[in-house]
């Protein structure tokens, strides 16, 4: 509230001194002199108003430091937890490479059992287990055993399995 209260008064104070315009400046810019003065009350208050520009400024500029600061660790602290998460993806493709091989290996066990059963034994159990995994067995299968298991089977489910065969990737 002072500052705004002493603007008009340096206002005033500065257009009563302004020289005439034939007359050379009081305080040409750049003559390293100090500025003069009216009264004792407009130096004070210049100074004060100097002052507190220059505590604002330092303030200000103290503020934006700190915030700038601030930006700096967190963009560090960012880019720490971003190292972290790809550290951890990294981790679960690798156990999901791991999986996926293991289950291949599974079912290139599993086909070579069913080629082993007869082909109606093989048909019997193959028709009730899961279509995705009767499927990637097949896959894995000779052809010639696949065919005689898929004769052995149900009508429907030979057409379902074949259509789904077609369509679906086995891995």
């Amino acid at each position: 509230m002072k500052i705004f209260l002493a603007i008009p008064l340096v206002f005033v104070l500065l257009v009563s001194r302004a020289p005439a315009e034939n007359s050379p400046p009081a305080n040409p810019v750049g003559a390293g002199q100090e500025q003069q003065y009216n009264s004792v009350e407009e130096r004070r208050l210049m100074e004060s108003l100097q002052g507190e520009n220059t505590s604002l400024f330092a303030k200000e500029r103290e503020d934006l430091e700190n915030k700038k600061k601030e930006l700096k660790r967190l963009e560090i602290e960012v880019d720490k937890k971003i190292d972290q998460l790809n550290q951890l993806r990294l981790g679960i493709e690798k156990l999901l490479a791991t999986r996926d091989a293991e289950e291949l290996k599974r079912i290139q066990e599993l086909a070579k059992m069913y080629e082993k059963m007869t082909a109606e034994k093989a048909a019997m159990v193959l028709g009730t287990v899961d279509q995705k995994l009767a499927i990637s067995i097949l896959a894995k299968m000779k052809t010639k055993s696949a065919a005689k298991i898929l004769n052995n089977m149900d009508r429907e489910k030979a057409a379902k399995l074949t259509t789904d065969f077609s369509t679906l990737d086995t891995r």
